[in-house]
C-alpha cells in the first residue's frame, strides 16, 4: 500500500512539476517506475502511474513542455505487451489502457520506435485478444492498433498481418455491438485512410465473410454492412461511386436474399454519411428500390430497406424526406409501420450528432406523426411513440408543447369500469392519450432535458386519472420511468401520484372467458398492479422520503396474496426494506406471515418441466424472504412470526432449499 501511494504521489510530482525537475532528478524517477513495473507486487500501480503521467504530460499541454518519456518507453511498452500474454484480465486491461495512451502521445516522438518492430511485437499479442468472447478487451486492442498505425507508418503491414484477420473474423460475429465495434469501425476506417490495406482488396475480404458463413444473424449482417459502408465513405469518389453502381445492380437484380439485404443495409450507412443524391440518378433509383421492396415477400429485406431509407434521408434531405413524408401520408396500413421506422432511423440520426438541424424539419414530421399517433395498430402508435420521445430528446420546447396541447385536446373519455363505452371519439381519444404517455415515457428513458420536461410533467400527470386500462397503464409506465431515470422531475408531484396508485395497488377486473369445455378468468388490473408495484419499489430505493411507509405496508401485505408475478415482486421488496426500513418490517410482520406460509406450502401438484421448476422457484422465493425477515432485529419478538420460521426450518422437505438460500448470502 506504500508502495502504491508512493506511485500515485510519482504520478501527481511528474504530471505537475515534471518542468522544474533537472534531468537527473527525472531520470531517477522514470528508472525506478520501470522497476515498479517489472515488479509483479505493483506493476499495476506502475501502469496506471505511466498511465497518468504520459496523459498529463503529452495530452493538452504545449509541445514544448512534454516531459521525455524515451529513456524508459521501448522498455516500458514492451514490459505492458508483454502482460498481454498473463492470465489476469485486469492486468491485460489495464496495460492495454495504458498502451494506448502511451503511444497516442508519445508514440510519435520516439525516433527509436520508428522502424515499427517493438509495435510489430505489440501487435502479435494484440491479435490474441482481439476475440468476441471479451468484447472489451477487444474494443481495448482494437485502439491501441489505430494508436500504432497513427503514429508509425513503418506498421502498416504488420497490422495487415497480424490484427486485420482477428478484426474480420469478428466482424460478423453476432455478439459485436457497442464500443467494440466503434473501434473496429475506426480501424477499418484508418487502415483505409492511411492506405494500409488497398480499399478494393478491404471490400472483397469483407464481402468474402458473408460468403464463408451458409447462415448469418440479422445482426451480423447489419454489423458488416456498417464494416462496409465505414470504409466506402472515406475511399475515394471514383472508387465510392463503384461501390454504389454495385449495390444498384444487385438490387434491382434481387437474385440471392442476403445480398439483397447487406446492398440495402449498406446504402443506409453509406447514405447517412455521404449525400446520394449528388450521384447522377442514384437518388432516384435507390428511392424507388426501397419503396419497392416494402412490398418484398421477404420481412428482412422490409426492415432493411427502411433502415436505408431512414439513414439515406438524413445525408439527403432534400431528396429522400419528402418522399419518405409523401408515402406515409398516402401508403395503406402495411406500409404505415415501415415508413415511420425509417423516419425513427432519420431522427435517431440526429441524436447521433446534437439534433440542430432537425428543427427546420419538424412542421413537416410532427402532422404525420400527429395523425398516425390515434393508429388502431399498437405496432404503429408504438413507432409513433419512439419517434416524437426522440423528437423531445432533441427539440424539447415545441414538441413538449404539442404533447401537452394533445392531452388537453383529447382527455376526454368515456369509460365504464375501465372500459371505453362505444364512442368513436372516446377510442380516438384514449389512443392518443396511449401515445403520449408512451412518448414522455420514452424521452424520459432518453434523458431529455428535465429542466424543460418539468413545467409539463402535471398536465401528464393527469392520464393517471383517467379510467380506461390502457391509458392509465401507460400513464404508470410514464411515472415509472420518471421514478428511475429523473426522479427530481416526479419528487414535487408524490402526493398527486401516491393517490392513484394506492388506488390502482388494489384494482381488480376480473371477467370470464368461455373457452369451449372450461372457462378462464382474466384479471384486466394485473398490469396496473405490477406497474404500481414497480413504482412503489423503486420510489423506496431512489425516492424514500417522498414515501409514506406506514400507508403502504398493508399494500405490501395485500401484495403478498396476490397472483404469482405480483408476489415475486413483494418479495423483492420485502427484502429490500429488512435493510433500508427495518423498523417498519418489524411493525408489519405479523401481516406477512400468513401469505408467505401459504407460498410456500404451495403444493406443486402434477406439474413438471419448466412449470415445475417454476412453482419451485416461487416457493424459494417465498422461503428466501422469510430468511431475510428472521434476519432483521425484532421480528422474533413476534410470537406469530417465530412460530412460523421454527415451523418451517423444522419441515425436513424445507431444508435443502433453507441451506441453498444460507450458501447465497
Amino acid at each position: 500500500e506504500i508502495k502504491e501511494c508512493a506511485l500515485s504521489a510519482c504520478a501527481s510530482l511528474l504530471s505537475a512539476l515534471h518542468a522544474n525537475l533537472t534531468s537527473g532528478q527525472m531520470g531517477i524517477m522514470l528508472t525506478l517506475l520501470l522497476e515498479r513495473l517489472r515488479n509483479e507486487t505493483t506493476r499495476i500501480a506502475a501502469i496506471k502511474t505511466l498511465s497518468a503521467i504520459a496523459a498529463a504530460s503529452g495530452g493538452d499541454s504545449m509541445e514544448d513542455d512534454n516531459m521525455d518519456l524515451s529513456p524508459i518507453l521501448g522498455d516500458a511498452i514492451s514490459a505492458m505487451a508483454s502482460f498481454l500474454k498473463q492470465q489476469s484480465r485486469s492486468l491485460k486491461q489495464s496495460s492495454l489502457e495504458a498502451l494506448n495512451i502511451v503511444i497516442t502521445y508519445h508514440g510519435a516522438g520516439d525516433t527509436s520506435l520508428a522502424d515499427g518492430q517493438l509495435f510489430a511485437s505489440v501487435l502479435e499479442e494484440l491479435a490474441n485478444l482481439i476475440v468476441d468472447s471479451d468484447l472489451h478487451l477487444s474494443h481495448l486492442s482494437l485502439r491501441v492498433s489505430i494508436s500504432i498505425l497513427k503514429v508509425c507508418p513503418a506498421c502498416r503491414p504488420y497490422v495487415k498481418a497480424h490484427v486485420l484477420p482477428p478484426a474480420l473474423a469478428i466482424s460478423i460475429s453476432p455478439l459485436l455491438q457497442d464500443l467494440a465495434l466503434e473501434s473496429l469501425l475506426a480501424l477499418l476506417e484508418q487502415l483505409v485512410i492511411s492506405d494500409a490495406v488497398e480499399f478494393t482488396d478491404l471490400l472483397t475480404m469483407l464481402k468474402g465473410r458473408l460468403d464463408s458463413k451458409e447462415t448469418i444473424s440479422k445482426h451480423s449482417l447489419a454489423n458488416l454492412a456498417k464494416c462496409i459502408g465505414t470504409i466506402t465513405a472515406v475511399t475515394s469518389s471514383s472508387k465510392r461511386e463503384e461501390v454504389v453502381a454495385d449495390i444498384l445492380s444487385s438490387l434491382e437484380a434481387a437474385s440471392d436474399p442476403r445480398n439483397v439485404q447487406l446492398s440495402l443495409l449498406v446504402s443506409g450507412d453509406l447514405g447517412r454519411v455521404v449525400d446520394l443524391s449528388s450521384m447522377p440518378g442514384v437518388a432516384d433509383r435507390l428511392l424507388s428500390i426501397y419503396i419497392s421492396s416494402f412490398d418484398s415477400g421477404s420481412e428482412e429485406a422490409k426492415h432493411a430497406a427502411a433502415y436505408a431509407l431512414g439513414h439515406a434521408s438524413y445525408g439527403a434531405k432534400s431528396v429522400f424526406l419528402p418522399a419518405l413524408l409523401d408515402a406515409l401520408e398516402k401508403s395503406g396500413q402495411k406500409k404505415q409501420y415501415l415508413l415511420l421506422s425509417a423516419l425513427r432511423d432519420f431522427i435517431q440520426c440526429h441524436q447521433k450528432t446534437g439534433g440542430e438541424e432537425i428543427s427546420s424539419t419538424l412542421p413537416v414530421i410532427v402532422p404525420h406523426l400527429v395523425t398516425h399517433s390515434c393508429d388502431t395498430e399498437e405496432g404503429v402508435r408504438t413507432m409513433v411513440a419512439e419517434c416524437m420521445g426522440s423528437l423531445t430528446c432533441l427539440q424539447p420546447a415545441p414538441m413538449l408543447q404539442k404533447l401537452q396541447e394533445l392531452v388537453a385536446e383529447h382527455s376526454n373519455i368515456n369509460a365504464e369500469g375501465g372500459r371505453i363505452v362505444e364512442d368513436a371519439d372516446s377510442k380516438k381519444n384514449t389512443l392518443i392519450c396511449w401515445t403520449v404517455a408512451t412518448s414522455v415515457k420514452l424521452a424520459i428513458a432518453g434523458r431529455a432535458d428535465a429542466t424543460q420536461l418539468s413545467p409539463f410533467m402535471q398536465s401528464f400527470l393527469k392520464l393517471l386519472d383517467q379510467e380506461v386500462i390502457t391509458v392509465r397503464n401507460a400513464a404508470l409506465l410514464m411515472v415509472y420511468s420518471a421514478v428511475h431515470h429523473m426522479p427530481q422531475l416526479v419528487a414535487g408531484f408524490m402526493k398527486e401520484i401516491m393517490q392513484p396508485l394506492y388506488e390502482v395497488a388494489e384494482l381488480k377486473m376480473e371477467r370470464k372467458v368461455d373457452l369451449g369445455p372450461f372457462t378462464h378468468t382474466v384479471d384486466d388490473a394485473l398490469p396496473l398492479r405490477k406497474a404500481a408495484l414497480s413504482i412503489f419499489a423503486t420510489c423506496l430505493e431512489k425516492l424514500p422520503g417522498s414515501l409514506d411507509v406506514t400507508a403502504f405496508m398493508p399494500v405490501l401485505a395485500k401484495a403478498l396474496r396476490d397472483v404469482e408475478d405480483i408476489q415475486l415482486q413483494a418479495h423483492q421488496i420485502v427484502i429490500s426494506m429488512c435493510m433500508r426500513q427495518p423498523t417498519y418490517i418489524v411493525a408489519a410482520v405479523e401481516t406477512f406471515c400468513d401469505p408467505l406460509e401459504k407460498t410456500i406450502n404451495r403444493k406443486t401438484g402434477q406439474k413438471t418441466g419448466t412449470e415445475l421448476e417454476r412453482a419451485n422457484e416461487w416457493i424459494k422465493s417465498g422461503l428466501r424472504t422469510m430468511v431475510a425477515l428472521s434476519r432483521v432485529e425484532g421480528s422474533r419478538n413476534c410470537r406469530k412470526f417465530a412460530d412460523f420460521v421454527e415451523r418451517t426450518k423444522g419441515n425436513a422437505k424445507f431444508r435443502q432449499a433453507l441451506e441453498a438460500i444460507e450458501e447465497e448470502r
